[in-house]
């Protein structure tokens, strides 16, 4: 039988068809009987195309597979903010409105015994060499990173996190915190996902998962924020000093949360999709990419970070600021301050800060805008510093309002940014921001209208506090340590040790996760970053 050939589909050339060796045999001998013929065919051809070669054609653009993004350059529609918008503000517009207690006395001095919590003695130690776990040269952090500050200062050493954090934890005021961050960060571990992220809504999936905890979470988050409750899980655990370089019981923990970070940023540096407010999103991803770079020189991490930085750069409006949307650059309705609020922005400064303590490429004119920002909104009387404008109180959920009192959230990211910018202790802006903070400590409040459990205010009130030093710091920290430490949940016989109830006023959109991780930052506080001021 003769063996047969199987047909391609969509034939070239009919001649070069064949099914049988007979077949095969007869066309060659059709060929050979045609060679004289196809010989000279085949000069003439090759004489044609040296003639062509000879001629400068222009080549016919190649057809390129492009891959679109939303960039920043193009107008793209903007999510409208209507009344049933959830995070639409509360806004109080009168600047006459007085603090809820006594108002500033600008003129009285205010006498600081910073001597005990601000003092001089350099606690780094050296780390040594660390395992690598992703491929990189040993690192080691030694005494010249001091000299690394925010503002002026030695501050926001990273390595100076695991280095006589002992020593600082003593030296501040924070025993009795350092048993509750380590709860925390293990329920933080024993929820991450497999793929490196935190999730906002379905993080009891995690409940009892090979870690002995019974029973199941409550607390589920109201908001696409998977990647901006990872950033802040992240930097829970390098807020302790714990990397993807340091041998431990998290290095593999955080290595995951990393490149899952990693994963999904786009062409342009943006973390997460681009769908609601996602700038919160990139802002505290971008913030934990580029500490993990400032405490481990990662090369893996470094490119990274810039591009979340670079990405930062173009996202900032044309009216000085930042906003959780990119406002469309040729939007002729656009006009401050719709697209600036001091919450996002106080966030974009951390992030700045960190990447320019980090060895990172930072355009000088975002800091520029920022502190132009914040003066816009602070105003002349009490120097408190609004969301949005001049005089208002913040922002709450509209389900929210009349069940969350105010607070000096806004006023407390003002002092922070501008200590981090430079700005000098005495300054008006910055102390009589921080007299504001005295009226309003933290407190565990839950009356009806005026609750006061606002983790997100107490955490920059611990950020900026901390910097005050001295009475400030003394008075707030009392509070704060009681205020959070008290709201841990300590049961050890369920899921939900370690955590802390969403209650606060941000609880229902960052869920169990957002609590939990912005508690811990708070609480590591005392070796997080050091003082600008000494």
């Amino acid at each position: 039988m003769a063996r047969t050939h199987q047909l391609p589909e969509e034939p070239l050339e009919n001649d070069f068809i064949y099914e049988t060796d007979e077949g095969f045999n007869a066309f060659m001998h059709k060929q050979m009987d045609r060679a004289p013929w196809s010989m000279i065919s085949i000069g003439i051809h090759a004489i044609l195309i040296a003639l062509c070669l000879l001629i400068p054609w222009e080549s016919p653009a190649k057809p390129v597979k492009q891959i679109f993004y939303a960039t920043l350059d193009q107008e793209t529609p903007e999510e409208p903010i209507d009344e049933d918008d959830e995070w639409e503000e509360e806004k109080e517009l009168n600047p006459e409105l007085e603090p809820t207690e006594n108002p500033v006395e600008k003129e009285n001095a205010i006498q600081d015994n910073i001597t005990e919590s601000d003092n001089d003695q350099d606690f780094n130690q050296d780390l040594g060499n660390s395992e690598v776990a992703m491929s990189e040269q040993d690192l080691n952090f030694d005494s010249t990173q001091t000299h690394m500050g925010f503002g002026g200062g030695p501050a926001g050493d990273f390595g100076s996190r695991r280095g006589g954090k002992a020593n600082k934890v003593a030296i501040n005021g924070g025993k009795g915190t350092q048993s509750a961050v380590a709860s925390g960060l293990k329920w933080l571990r024993d929820h991450q996902n497999s793929n490196g992220s935190w999730s906002t809504r379905s993080f009891f999936s995690r409940c009892g998962k090979s870690h002995g905890r019974n029973g199941r979470c409550s607390g589920v988050g109201n908001g696409p924020y998977d990647p901006g409750n990872t950033g802040l899980a992240l930097l829970a655990f390098l807020g302790a000093g714990h990397t993807h370089h340091q041998k431990g019981p998290y290095q593999s923990t955080v290595k995951k949360g990393l490149k899952y970070l990693k994963s999904i940023q786009d062409a342009e540096g943006c973390f997460g999709p681009r769908k609601g407010h996602f700038m919160y999103n990139h802002t505290i991803a971008a913030l934990a990419i580029t500490e993990a770079y400032g405490l481990t020189q990662s090369f893996t991490l470094r490119a990274c970070a810039q591009l979340g930085i670079e990405f930062l750069a173009k996202a900032q409006n044309p009216y000085l600021a930042w906003r959780y949307i990119v406002q469309p650059v040729n939007n002729p309705n656009a006009k401050p301050p719709h697209y600036n609020d001091s919450s996002v922005t106080g966030w974009v400064v951390m992030v700045l800060k960190s990447a320019k303590i980090a060895g990172l490429e930072v355009p000088h004119e975002c800091f520029e805008g920022a502190r132009d920002w914040f003066d816009s909104v602070t105003d002349e009387q009490y120097y408190r510093t609004g969301y949005v404008v001049k005089g208002d109180r913040g922002a709450r959920l509209k389900s929210q309002i009349g069940i969350f009192g105010h607070s000096e959230s806004m006023t407390a990211v003002a002092v922070m940014s501008r200590v981090f910018m430079g700005m000098e202790r005495h300054d008006p802006r910055v102390r009589g921001g921080a007299e504001l903070l005295l009226q309003s400590l933290p407190e565990w409040s839950t009356d009806h209208g005026t609750s006061k459990i606002d983790y997100y205010y107490w955490y920059y009130g611990t950020l900026a506090m901390f910097q005050m030093g001295g009475d400030y710091w003394k008075s707030w920290n009392v509070r704060m340590k009681k205020a959070i430490v008290e709201l841990q949940n300590v049961d050890k016989g369920t899921c939900l040790h370690g955590s802390w109830d969403p209650v606060g006023a941000w609880g229902s959109i960052g869920g169990r996760v957002y609590a939990t991780a912005i508690n811990v930052l708070s609480l590591e506080i005392y070796y997080r970053y050091d003082r600008v001021f000494r």
